[in-house]
């Protein structure tokens, strides 16, 4: 074994999504490059699908309080005293372990573990999951705003390299701050296509995979599949994932009994395997891993043209709509079921992308390894 990395991506327990699932994959490649990965998190689910794979893991504290906006910013010494405690428990973690380098994944360990991995002279690494957009660097401009993006951007030149996940997170950081220690590593997934060639598809069945939550476009998605249905009441819409505002979804849907809700699954590429059209309407978006799943099982894909989305999508790999607009999802939806072969020349186009850029065995092996060995 030529050392211990440890992968931490620490969440609130009842989260788990693509940047959670990216530990697995991730993990995977590194144990087939002689490493031994160790997840470090507070996700429930992400410490269940990590014991499936054999993978160990070690539960982590967890600041339950995120938003130190506005009148928060009051209580600040109270979250300055819990990065001191994580920051102790890290330490004795790292001291524990003996990584060869610590990747960290999630916000308030780019504080707490980026000092005890400093202080432990432990080569650290960030990779970032569309976090610094969405709130590291929000108001970080302004004086009284956001003091832990603050902190944050200051402890930035600590890393060997900050790992963004596609060219559109990397152009946003540089707006706001330029290192010559970011890089771009493209998400990916393991090909795993001749897994399911036997696998019958149902050339009616529509497919969402993913957290259930405004911003992934379900209402939008809910309300296209009813004018879809009008004209092809063949057409089935299945929705896979949980989360907050499920039973609204449902609701919303009650009426229209082609729409089925399944609730999470462990197994989301047999899913993909068995439906014709993979829909991803979200406002915004990483480098969607799911995304990344239907161009590696060679589906007809439609999706937002957000953010990282396009990156997987260019040159004719899939159909691209902009965000919150059911019509043209509508529309979308309904070019895909009358017209096969456009849909069959979708989906060549997107495994094509994939086996080019996205095949994360390849870009662990050619890319990721020889970071984390870089003197």
């Amino acid at each position: 074994m030529k050392g211990r990395i440890l992968l931490i991506r620490n969440t609130a327990p009842g989260n788990y999504g693509g940047g959670e699932s990216y530990q697995i994959i991730l993990a995977k490649q590194l144990e087939k490059n002689d490493y031994q990965p160790i997840i470090i998190t507070s996700s429930n689910r992400l410490i269940e699908e990590a014991e499936k794979n054999n993978i160990k893991t070690v539960r982590a504290p967890y600041i339950k309080k995120q938003n130190w906006s506005g009148l928060s910013n009051f209580l600040l010494p109270i979250y300055l005293f819990q990065q001191k405690k994580l920051y102790f428990w890290y330490k004795k973690l790292i001291k524990k372990y003996h990584p060869v380098a610590i990747d960290i994944q999630s916000k308030d360990e780019w504080i707490a573990a980026t000092k005890a991995g400093k202080k432990l002279k432990v080569k650290v690494f960030w990779t970032d999951h569309i976090d610094f957009r969405t709130w590291v660097l929000q108001n970080v401009e302004k004086r009284f705003k956001n003091f832990i993006g603050k902190q944050i951007i200051k402890l930035s030149k600590i890393p060997k390299a900050i790992i963004m996940i596609s060219d559109y997170e990397k152009q946003f950081f540089d707006q706001y701050k330029k290192t010559d220690n970011v890089v771009v590593i493209k998400n990916g997934v393991s090909d795993e296509l001749t897994n399911y060639k036997n696998v019958k598809v149902d050339k009616n069945s529509l497919l969402y995979v993913g957290r259930l939550i405004d911003y992934k476009g379900i209402n939008e998605l809910i309300e296209a599949f009813e004018i879809v249905s009008k004209n092809h009441p063949e057409a089935i819409l299945h929705i896979y994932g949980d989360g907050e505002k499920a039973d609204d979804y449902k609701k919303k849907a009650d009426k229209n009994s082609k729409i089925v809700f399944h609730g999470y699954t462990d197994k989301p590429l047999e899913k993909l395997a068995q439906s014709s059209i993979f829909i991803l309407p979200s406002y915004y978006e990483g480098l969607s891993m799911s995304l990344l799943d239907a161009a590696m099982m060679k589906k007809k894909i439609i999706a937002t043209n957000v953010d990282g989305n396009p990156e997987i999508l260019h040159d004719n790999a899939g159909i691209l709509i902009p965000p919150k607009d059911s019509k043209k999802l509508a529309e979308a939806i309904n070019k895909l079921l009358k017209d096969e072969e456009y849909g069959k020349m979708l989906a060549e186009n997107a495994r094509k992308n994939y086996e080019q850029e996205f095949n994360f065995e390849k870009t662990v092996k050619d890319v990721f390894i020889p970071l984390i060995e870089k003197d």
